[in-house]
């Protein structure tokens, strides 16, 4: 069975990502051309984001732009990318010093999406579009999560994945996932060749999550690149993580610190209020 997608849903998303790719005005007609949409559903669809706050439209120049309202949806994320836990600091230091495509993965349903890419700058790379995603079970990142996961969770993914089709006509048996699965959770890490052709990755899970959510850090390149640095690779990410965890360790004990700081500081004012009255 296939997992089909809503496609009223799709759609407004598509044209927001449009716009987000021309960075600029469009009329009507652009939309519906780029998107290939009939005009009819087109016009419904931008009158009816136009009347919940996320489009604005001129009536001078005949053009439709985002609001400030699609900016503010995830002004949250911000927080967790580049706040207590600098996360695009870890990807960064990563891809500084392996000089390859780095990335952070979080897990979405049968999938896991690339919250943040940094790319080398040379051109042997085949980097992961930011925001995409990747069936668990054909990705470096998907695996190295699968590893924090019981066996019976694991298995429960993998049947899902397959009874929706996506995983291809080359998907890889629970046997064999199960083996790469434990190979990963004997070593810490996972080391995927070839999982697209000419393509190979290492991911390892993160102690850290997000509202629940697990995440795992990683690099990817060329195969012959990636093999040609497996070992400098593999000590590269996880000295960075050891840091960042320690980081992570030390900032938490400051602010317990500094809360316990607050909570006495209160007591003794409330002490003194107290006492003020008697």
């Amino acid at each position: 069975m296939k997992r089909g997608i809503v496609k009223s849903a799709w759609r407004t998303l598509e044209v927001l990502e449009l716009f987000e790719e021309e960075r600029r005005p469009l009329r009507l007609h652009e939309i519906y051309e780029a998107l290939g949409y009939p005009q009819s559903s087109a016009t419904n669809l931008l009158k009816s984001m136009v009347m919940m706050g996320y489009l604005n439209y001129s009536h001078s120049t005949w053009t439709y732009l985002p609001t400030a309202r699609v900016a503010t949806l995830g002004k949250w994320l911000f927080q967790f990318m580049y706040g207590q836990r600098d996360y695009r600091g870890l990807v960064d230091r990563i891809q500084r010093e392996t000089d390859e495509t780095a990335v952070l993965a979080m897990q979405n349903d049968l999938f896991i999406q690339y919250v943040a890419v940094c790319e080398p700058g040379h051109d042997a790379k085949i980097p992961p579009p930011e925001g995409g995603l990747r069936v668990m079970t054909r990705s470096s990142a998907g695996l190295a999560l699968m590893s924090e996961m019981p066996d019976r969770q694991v298995e429960k993914l993998i049947r899902q994945i397959h009874y929706y089709e996506l995983s291809g006509e080359d998907a890889l048996n629970l046997k064999d996932i199960m083996r790469e699965v434990d190979w990963v959770r004997r070593t810490g890490y996972c080391l995927l060749k070839d999982s697209i052709p000419g393509a190979s990755g290492i991911a390892f899970p993160l102690r850290d999550e997000h509202h629940g959510i697990h995440m795992a850090i990683g690099v990817g390149g060329t195969t012959d690149r990636i093999s040609r640095k497996e070992v400098d690779i593999i000590e590269i990410i996880r000295n960075a993580i050891k840091d960042f965890e320690a980081e992570t360790n030390e900032f938490d004990e400051q602010a317990l610190a500094a809360k316990l700081r607050e909570v006495r500081k209160n007591v003794h004012q409330t002490n003194e209020h107290y006492h003020s009255l008697y």
